[in-house]
């Protein structure tokens, strides 16, 4: 009897399976992978930065890495020609290809470095 349930186990266990041996014809399921998008920026005075846009939080994100700091701001509205982030002490407002950083009072602005 045990031996029959052993067989019986077996057997359901193989055919359960994968999705495509249960259903060799139908499609795999696509699964949305995160978006993540890096941008790098340079001012007027040659400092650079590097701003890695992380659209799979909800609310979006932008890592800002400057040297050896990095930087995290959430996104506080977007509006037709400007989305802004922000955090405690700094403002990041992308624009169509550049970027206004204000932080401790001062504003400085990027360019997008096109490669």
């Amino acid at each position: 009897m045990k031996r029959y349930a052993l067989l019986l186990l077996l057997g359901l266990c193989t055919a359960c399976g994968s999705y495509k041996a249960v259903r060799p014809d139908a499609p795999l399921a696509i699964v949305a992978e995160a978006q993540n998008n890096a941008i790098r920026y340079q001012a007027a005075d040659g400092s650079r930065i590097s701003a890695i846009y992380v659209n799979s939080n909800s609310p979006m994100t932008v890592e800002l890495r400057q040297g050896s700091t990095v930087e995290k701001l959430t996104q506080t509205h977007s509006m037709t020609k400007t989305t802004e982030y922000r955090n405690a002490s700094t403002i990041w407002q992308l624009q169509d290809g550049f970027a206004t950083l204000t932080r401790g009072g001062k504003t400085v602005v990027f360019t997008e470095i096109i490669e």
